[in-house]
């Protein structure tokens, strides 16, 4: 990256940061191309040297914290581990793979909620990353190949873990991770007995 080019990245993130953190203060529809230039100290010209609009900036926001999510959860448990796994240590409900995930929507949570209250976007860049890096190889490996089996299975997952997700964001994330863990894993598989989280 030149030096022009790591310019205009630093300034892409000042407004991505921008954008965060009027999230925290208004609702989006309440956000102004004027608030997010004065937050990010930039003038209109360079705004739209980046974005067309703040639905853009919005979508760009999004992916930097998605691309962000997905690199830290690869360094731990990426897709070429599942490989090495058996099928019974491939368990999506388990504190692995909800711990890092919950722990995004928290820090991320204005931003997640707008996500999942836009209609902007028909399937969340998340859901497909999701689909693609970890249910793919996860169901290949216990013998279901079919992609459309495999992303209806998926979308019933993702759905119900994102119910309890948005319900836990609206509590303003007061509850525990683990017990969040724990209510996830019991909707998923009801015989699980209630540990000291769940009760």
């Amino acid at each position: 990256m030149n030096k022009s080019e790591a310019k205009f990245h630093n300034t892409a993130v000042k407004m991505d940061d921008a954008l965060v953190l009027l999230l925290e203060q208004k609702e989006f529809s309440d956000i102004s191309i004027t608030d997010i230039c004065e937050k990010a100290g930039v003038n209109r010209s360079t705004f739209y040297a980046h974005y067309e609009n703040l639905y853009d900036l919005l979508k760009e926001t999004q992916e930097s914290a998605i691309t962000e999510f997905f690199d830290s959860l690869n360094s731990d448990i990426g897709p070429s581990d599942f490989s090495k796994m058996s099928a019974d240590e491939l368990i999506f409900i388990s504190p692995q793979y909800l711990v890092p995930y919950l722990k995004f929507i928290k820090k991320n949570r204005r931003l997640y909620e707008v996500y999942n209250n836009s209609n902007v976007f028909a399937v969340g860049e998340m859901d497909k990353q999701l689909i693609e890096n970890i249910f793919i190889p996860v169901y290949a490996k216990n013998g279901v190949t079919d992609r459309r089996v495999v992303e209806y299975m998926s979308r019933y997952f993702i759905s119900g873990v994102s119910a309890i997700t948005m319900e836990w964001v609206k509590r303003g994330c007061e509850d525990d991770i683990m017990f969040i863990c724990e209510v996830i894993s019991i909707c998923v598989r009801p015989h699980m007995k209630y540990t000291k989280y769940a009760v």
